[in-house]
């Protein structure tokens, strides 16, 4: 028996929501605060919302939009970017936020994550990885993909776990956007290493993507970007999402 939750997992720019492929060539999606009404109407099982200019321009998390957008919705919110000590984090948790998802800063102070959870608790901490896979490895990038760190992935999972963290989201850059599906492989080497809940990223084209990364891996959480916000080829705009009874029936399936 799995859990299954499928989340939309959206970036923004300058309080705009945009989506790129790779983490490169970001373009213009449209109004963030339409988005995130209409999963939340549609019953998405959460949402990520992540600021992928914050930790790079050295701002601090928009709270205003952050309490605008929990107005607009009635679904938790993970939210990450610009989060750079447990101040910050205080302000997004006591401004509605359910997860705090820690990326780059990780990396450069560890404590975060155990300050998250000692006040808030491990649900409330998530570390997000981003994956390279190159030379026959994966590799771990932060700074939205620009700075490659030393360190064995497997080794780090251990780490996050240990530091308290309730969960990880782990993209593969290699996927990201490309809507070819989920890099099962990834997921299969790591999927025994910890006892913490992964949250795959990057890949999903089509609901089946996301029953065959289910079906060929332990994981029972994934989220999605392009899937949710795009329509056809030509990636037409369409924020969408699947209805309550073709839902109910994917989760059906694995009870």
């Amino acid at each position: 028996m799995k859990l299954i939750r499928i989340i939309p997992s959206l970036l923004i720019k300058n309080n705009e929501l945009f989506k790129g492929k790779n983490f490169n060539d970001h373009s213009y999606v449209g109004d963030v605060f339409n988005a995130v009404k209409i999963f939340s109407e549609k019953g998405s099982h959460e949402i990520i919302l992540l600021d992928i200019l914050a930790s790079s321009e050295n701002k601090k998390p928009n709270i205003k939009l952050i309490q605008k957008i929990k107005k607009e919705i009635f679904v938790p919110l993970t939210f990450g970017g610009g989060v750079k000590n447990i101040d910050d984090a205080s302000l997004l948790i006591d401004s509605g936020v359910e997860k705090v998802s820690i990326n780059s800063q990780y990396f450069v102070d560890r404590s975060i994550v155990s300050k998250i959870a000692n006040k808030f608790g491990s649900q409330s901490a998530v570390v997000s990885i981003d994956v390279k896979f190159e030379n026959n490895e994966y590799n771990i990038y932060i700074h939205n993909g620009k700075t490659k760190i030393s360190g064995n992935l497997k080794e780090i999972i251990k780490q996050i776990e240990n530091d308290g963290a309730g969960e990880i989201i782990l993209t593969s850059i290699n996927r990201e956007g490309t809507r070819i599906g989920f890099d099962t492989e990834l997921y299969k080497q790591i999927e025994d290493v910890s006892n913490l809940p992964i949250i795959a990223h990057g890949g999903a084209g089509k609901i089946s993507d996301f029953e065959n990364l289910f079906d060929q891996t332990k994981i029972a959480s994934a989220s999605g970007g392009s899937i949710f916000v795009y329509f056809g080829s030509r990636n037409a705009v369409l924020v969408n999402y699947p209805s309550f009874d073709d839902m109910e029936t994917f989760m059906r399936k694995y009870e």
